[in-house]
């Protein structure tokens, strides 16, 4: 996507900056354009997002950072958040604390199968811990979240990969209705960070919310067509994780969903 520059962060950020930062390429950056800003000591994360169909997506990425910072999880810090007028609307601009680590996923496939049950096991002990904390009071006045997803799936359809007719059968076999926890909602591995010591944390919280966390287990152990998950893999991270494990049934139709988002 196209970058940014130091001089276009709006002047209300700036003191959230290092002084002597300079701006380095991020591999992150689907919806919004990504950089981290690194000084001498510190270094931070910077969002912009002008695309009115993600913006409000960096809009609640600001919302659930802050609304989750007392909870003692591994996940970044939201420093300061801003809009501005652009050409064609609002822009929004999101500053957070930088975490350390590369991502799960690039580790996953750099590991041979059957022997990733360690990095499987630490990422169910990481689930548990976020689907075990408490739900901030800001999330929990939301309705339903399953028909909350499937309307917005519906508006979503004008650009989204899911289709009419998926939409219909994923209304026709909704599954039925599981106690709702605090969850990240796009846990794919590449948003999950490594660090050295093997500690695992959680970045990109633009879908988190208080809903199913079947989605969550869902998007974890979506690995194909990349590769797939030995059975131990699989034994390691329910071990952990706590929860019964997902049927494939149901497991694919939390898959399916993510097609409208």
């Amino acid at each position: 996507m196209t970058q940014f520059t130091l001089d276009d962060i709006p002047a209300s950020l700036e003191p959230l900056l290092p002084a002597d930062g300079k701006l380095e390429a991020s591999p992150q950056g689907q919806t919004s354009d990504v950089a981290f800003v690194t000084g001498a000591r510190e270094s931070v994360v910077v969002k912009r997002c002008a695309r009115a169909i993600y913006l409000e997506w960096l809009r609640n990425e600001h919302i659930m950072l802050r609304a989750i910072a007392g909870l003692g999880l591994p996940v970044p810090a939201a420093l300061g958040y801003a809009e501005v007028a652009g050409a064609s609307g609002p822009v929004g601009w999101l500053v957070m604390s930088r975490r350390a680590g590369r991502s799960l996923w690039d580790l996953v496939l750099e590991t041979p199968v059957g022997g990733r049950a360690p990095l499987l096991r630490s990422l169910g002990e990481l689930l548990r811990r976020v689907h075990g904390a408490p739900i901030p009071a800001e999330l929990s006045r939301r309705s339903d979240w399953t028909q909350r997803m499937l309307a917005q799936a519906q508006r979503n359809l004008a650009w989204c990969d899911g289709t009419p007719e998926l939409l219909a059968e994923l209304r026709r076999c909704t599954p039925p209705p599981a106690a709702e926890h605090l969850i990240h909602g796009d846990l794919a591995l590449d948003n999950v960070l490594i660090d050295g010591a093997g500690s695992l944390s959680l970045i990109d919280w633009a879908c988190g919310d208080a809903g199913d966390p079947r989605i969550d287990v869902a998007l974890a152990l979506q690995t194909k067509p990349e590769t797939e998950l030995a059975n131990a893999e699989l034994v390691a991270f329910y071990e952990a994780y706590g929860g019964q494990q997902l049927d494939h049934g149901t497991r694919r139709w939390f898959e399916l969903l993510y097609d409208f988002f």
